[in-house]
């Protein structure tokens, strides 16, 4: 009868010698490859040379993404996940909203052991989160998947579990955009809000008025607005003489992003590679371009009250607040993107609004872009089905 083959991963008896007044111990190891290669330790005691060969192949055992099998912890699972994730290429802040969600997992399922992992139970996980949290609930099946993909590697699945886990279906979208009419009453309560005090002691520097100018004009998002640099912007053969105007643009190739140190930065490339883009600029947004230049003491175009990035939270915060008690309370920066997207599709095509917005096809629109609720000019047609009555 053939002998059984060593498992992978482990080792036969150990051998102790002596040579030279030198003692040694060895054993035959089956590595991960299949083959078994003879490991050797040698110490001053037959003890210590045992125990260091028994060291040496506990840490042979261990492959390198560490010893994982049905009986190790989620969260150790998510131990060893993490460093991989983070020295990966993705963004910073990529890498914080991961960080994020492993915290959501060792929370929730932390202590499950992966044999306990059945896709039932991850399915009663992910399904909880999206009860209050649908978008994280999807990032979140999305990260445990790959996590997972640890385990199948070891044998501990066959197939990953989170495979089999519900996808959490997406709200369908219901757009509205805004006229002109209601954008010129926010652009007023702005103002309003940009001409009080900052700290009681002098008016706030009316970004929040011309940064809602450029979503007007650009459809782009708050972080790619405030990543705007002054030479981003080419606005020279705006001012030529009537017949020789031509518009002025703006290159979107950067956006702001919170790094590993919490601290925002401009990132030299925006959301996708798709949004690198030049736009063309309605006229009306070239003065104040060229009067925030003339004060600016930085680079940026909308900086911080002190003179650095400025947070897209408190951005947002200022917007909700100046916009509190009016009948346009609730309402968010997007929905100016929404609204140009709206104006652009209606009026010039959908493969221009998506061109506008930095999308590469036309699936993501239906987020942005206000259905049309009246339904083709047919009536003229629909006539003839009456023809006969008027004989």
């Amino acid at each position: 009868m053939a002998r059984l083959a060593t498992p992978i991963g482990s080792w036969g008896e150990v051998r102790e010698y002596a040579e030279n007044g030198t003692r040694y111990a060895s054993a035959w190891f089956r590595d991960f490859d299949g083959v078994s290669r003879r490991v050797v330790r040698q110490g001053r005691t037959k003890g210590v040379a045992k125990q260091r060969l028994l060291e040496a192949l506990s840490d042979r055992a261990k492959p390198a993404l560490g010893n994982i099998t049905r009986d190790m912890r989620v969260r150790e699972l998510v131990d060893i996940y993490e460093p991989e994730m983070l020295a990966g290429p993705n963004s910073d802040q990529t890498k914080r909203n991961e960080l994020s969600k492993l915290r959501t997992i060792r929370s929730g399922i932390g202590e499950l052991r992966l044999a306990e992992c059945t896709p039932g139970r991850l399915d009663a996980f992910i399904h909880a989160v999206a009860k209050q949290y649908p978008g994280a609930a999807r990032s979140l099946r999305s990260i445990l998947k790959k996590i997972m993909v640890l385990a199948v590697l070891h044998g501990v699945f066959e197939t990953n579990p989170v495979a089999e886990v519900r996808a959490v279906r997406r709200a369908r979208p219901d757009v509205t955009a805004l006229g002109a009419k209601d954008l010129h009453a926010i652009r007023l309560l702005l103002q309003r809000w940009d001409s009080a005090l900052l700290w009681g002691k002098h008016p706030r520097n009316g970004s929040l008025t011309d940064a809602t100018d450029v979503y007007t004009a650009t459809a782009e998002r708050t972080s790619e607005v405030l990543a705007l640099y002054f030479d981003d912007f080419s606005i020279d053969q705006a001012l030529m003489p009537e017949g020789a105007r031509e518009p002025a643009t703006v290159d979107i190739s950067k956006t702001v992003v919170r790094n590993l140190q919490n601290k925002y930065v401009v990132q030299p490339h925006p959301k996708t590679s798709e949004s690198v883009r030049r736009l063309e600029l309605p006229y009306e947004i070239v003065p104040m371009l060229m009067q925030r230049r003339i004060s600016a003491k930085v680079g940026l175009v909308f900086p911080s009250e002190v003179g650095t990035v400025r947070s897209p939270d408190a951005f947002r915060r200022d917007w909700h607040s100046a916009l509190k008690s009016s009948p346009y309370e609730g309402l968010t920066p997007g929905l100016y993107r929404k609204s140009v997207a709206t104006l652009i599709a209606h009026t010039l095509g959908e493969r221009e609004a998506a061109e506008q917005l930095g999308h590469t096809g036309l699936g993501n629109l239906k987020h942005y872009v206000e259905k049309k609720r009246r339904g083709p000019q047919v009536a003229a047609l629909l006539s003839e089905l009456f023809s006969e009555n008027r004989q």
